[in-house]
């Protein structure tokens, strides 16, 4: 069976993450920047953002699953701890990938100097419309991964 969360991730990377970077750079670039320039700014840029991904989908996978299971508890959202290594790739996953993108919200609470946890909230109709134009069905990819 296909990761279909990792799929859903490459899609919010392709469809939104990417795109948004390449606008930024055309925003941003000096106009005395060659096409040619701009085009290979965009394209390490793409391999930035992929390379990431790559990097973070295990913890992006977990940080949906347990927020998809704090959902089922009735929880809005969850807690994650940056002083716990994967509480903390977790929170890097979401918050890149769902948070910057308004897939979710997040607030966080000092727990000690530099250190935070991290309240990350779903906003499960958007990511589900997300899931839907990649051709997922988000519950039943998440029921799955639950097993």
């Amino acid at each position: 069976m296909p990761d279909r969360i990792r799929q859903l991730l490459d899609h919010i990377v392709d469809q939104v993450v990417i795109r948004d970077e390449q606008k930024d750079i055309d925003l941003n670039a000096p106009p005395t920047e060659s096409g040619e320039a701009l085009e290979s700014d965009k394209r390490a840029a793409a391999r930035r953002e992929a390379d990431r991904a790559g990097s973070l989908a295990d913890a992006f996978r977990h940080g949906l699953l347990a927020a998809h299971r704090a959902r089922l508890a009735g929880q809005a959202e969850i807690a994650l701890d940056d002083r716990q290594p994967d509480e903390d790739r977790m929170a890097d996953a979401l918050i890149r990938f769902l948070v910057s993108f308004d897939l979710a919200r997040s607030r966080s609470e000092a727990t000690e100097p530099l250190h935070y946890v991290y309240h990350v909230a779903v906003d499960w109709d958007a990511l589900g419309g997300v899931a839907r134009g990649a051709g997922i069905d988000l519950d039943l990819a998440l029921r799955q991964l639950a097993g």
